[in-house]
């Protein structure tokens, strides 16, 4: 069980350098257990019992096992997001200097900018096409090096080793992708790895992303090594969760089983793909007979809010809480904050702990050290709009942010198996 739900987790990281391809992954996963794919513009009001997706944006995903009417009384929901902290580029990216032509970027989200130097770097996202019916999104893909962002060399930055690396993110982040006039113009590039006319491209939201494939790694394959585990890791525990319920699972729930995979949570959640938007709530009251009812199942639901954990340091000991210091392959990790940083209460802490002790899946907490800030997930924000208990977990990792992250081969399965159970109601 434990090397199937690795194997799959590698190749669902593999295959989503962004939130639309992880989407897309997510996708094919729930269609495979026999998940049926709704439009939010039909009506939903007859919907037989049976398991169905949504996204509004293509870069969020909404699951759901709908059971037999008199189960549709709660929701047990697991929230997670899609995206991850990068380098995106503009609009008018294209330019030249010095003799190179280079793309013009901006950070998305907490970025460890260091992470992004010096390595061999793809291109992906979506692009606009102009279509028969009008503007169609397609999934783009450029998985070869044709972007490096150089570091200047230590002999022009003597002190750079004792004084730390500083970077300035308007000047020194901007990818080489050739050389001037050697490099074709952007849009050729992208019209032809989207196999389109150069006049049928309209637009493109694309980011760069590291071609180094994901890995196990340490001495045993104790670890993971790859890009985008925060928050990939927790997407694809949610889908692995869910599709057990799907009509080829044959698995039943005993209320409505929900994932809410959103977009944009690195950078404040606040968008029509984001957490803070209307897209769960109007999406839940649809699958109940009416707003009376709507409210009556929100009082009795709960959420999990899956996103990535901090594990403790080695090098860095002291910079984590000492009576809180999750240990990678030590389990989920139950994350509490006074400040509603994090969502956790005392009682869905012990109901998320109990979970665990039903699987016999060990249990581990985090706590921020009180002399610093603290970051969020979506879990505040899905408990404001709901007014639904929530407990936020994840499971342990280091490098967070960076380029390339770590985190344990044993916990995947461990989380999986916690989350389907809560999903069964």
């Amino acid at each position: 069980m434990t090397d199937d739900v690795v194997t799959d987790l590698l190749a669902f990281l593999g295959a989503s350098p962004t939130p639309f391809h992880a989407v897309d992954q997510g996708r094919r996963r729930l269609e495979a257990a026999g998940f049926r794919r709704l439009d939010e513009t039909d009506r939903w009001d007859r919907l037989p019992p049976g398991a169905y997706y949504v996204t509004s944006s293509g870069s969020n995903l909404v699951a759901f096992a709908l059971p037999a009417p008199e189960h549709r009384t709660r929701f047990c929901i697991v929230g997670a997001h899609t995206d991850s902290p990068n380098l995106r580029l503009k609009p008018n990216p294209e330019y030249v200097a010095e003799g190179y032509a280079q793309l013009g970027v901006e950070v998305y989200g907490g970025v460890l900018l260091n992470s992004w130097l010096d390595r061999d770097l793809g291109l992906a996202g979506r692009v606009l096409i102009k279509g028969e019916r009008g503007i169609e999104n397609r999934l783009v893909r450029l998985d070869r090096p044709v972007l490096r962002v150089p570091q200047l060399a230590i002999h022009l930055d003597r002190e750079v080793n004792d004084k730390g690396l500083i970077l300035n993110r308007q000047d020194h982040l901007a990818p080489v992708i050739g050389l001037a006039g050697g490099a074709a113009s952007l849009t050729q590039i992208i019209a032809d790895v989207a196999g389109v006319a150069v006049d049928r491209v309209l637009g493109h939201e694309l980011m760069l992303f590291d071609l180094l494939p994901p890995a196990l790694g340490g001495w045993a394959n104790e670890l993971i090594f790859s890009a985008r585990l925060d928050n990939l890791a927790m997407c694809h525990a949610a889908v692995s969760a869910i599709s057990p319920l799907g009509p080829l699972g044959r698995a039943a729930s005993e209320a409505i089983a929900v994932i809410a995979l959103f977009d944009h949570e690195e950078v404040g959640s606040a968008s029509a793909a984001g957490a803070a938007s209307a897209v769960l709530p109007r999406i839940l009251e649809r699958l109940v007979p009416d707003r009376e009812a709507f409210h009556q199942a929100c009082a009795g639901s709960s959420c999990v809010s899956a996103d990535m954990s901090h594990a403790v340091h080695p090098n860095y000991a002291s910079r984590h809480e000492p009576r809180h210091k999750p240990h990678i392959n030590g389990g989920p990790v139950i994350k509490t904050n006074v400040q509603q940083r994090y969502a956790t209460t005392p009682a869905t802490a012990a109901m998320f702990a109990e979970l665990c002790r039903e699987e016999d899946v060990p249990v581990q907490h985090y706590a921020h050290r009180t002399d610093l800030a603290c970051g969020s997930t979506i879990g505040p924000i899905t408990s404001t709009l709901l007014g639904i208990p929530t407990v936020d977990v994840g499971n342990p990792m280091l490098s967070m942010h960076s380029a390339r992250e770590m985190a344990g081969s044993r916990d995947p399965a461990l989380m999986t198996r916690v989350l389907t159970r809560y999903l069964r109601g």
